[in-house]
């Protein structure tokens, strides 16, 4: 799934629902960004199980999945966008699939967000997305 390679110097925090948080990471003279963090779906119920993560913006996307067993709460890591052009940022979507461990009933959350690398030589910036 991965369609870039990793390199992790940055800091770029992403907040899932519940205050579950995530980071993303790169180098600002490379055009990758990898993200990683915490998910929650307890919000949907004690059964829910985060199962999935993708993020996807400026013409690319990628997807991880979640090896949470069972648990409302897992993390995840090395979500990689590549190439990911310098500047302003462009308008990206972040999706969370949580699957019932006991139906296989999947809900999701998505949000939209603006996908950046920093500036200059800026190591951490900061959106909010879920």
């Amino acid at each position: 799934m991965s369609k870039g390679a990793v390199a992790s110097v940055f800091a770029l925090a992403l907040a899932f629902p519940a205050a579950a948080a995530t980071n993303a990471s790169a180098d600002p003279n490379i055009d990758r960004v990898v993200l990683a963090g915490q998910a929650d779906c307890s919000k949907f119920g004690a059964n829910f199980a985060p199962t999935s993560v993708s993020a996807s913006g400026g013409g690319v996307s990628n997807s991880r999945v979640i090896n949470s067993a069972g648990q409302p709460s897992a993390s995840y890591s090395q979500l990689v966008l590549s190439p990911v052009a310098a500047g302003p940022g462009v308008p990206a979507s972040a999706t969370l699939t949580c699957t019932n461990s006991q139906t296989g009933l999947e809900r999701t959350i998505v949000q939209n967000f603006t996908l950046a690398r920093p500036a200059g030589n800026t190591v951490v910036a900061n959106v909010d997305i879920f």
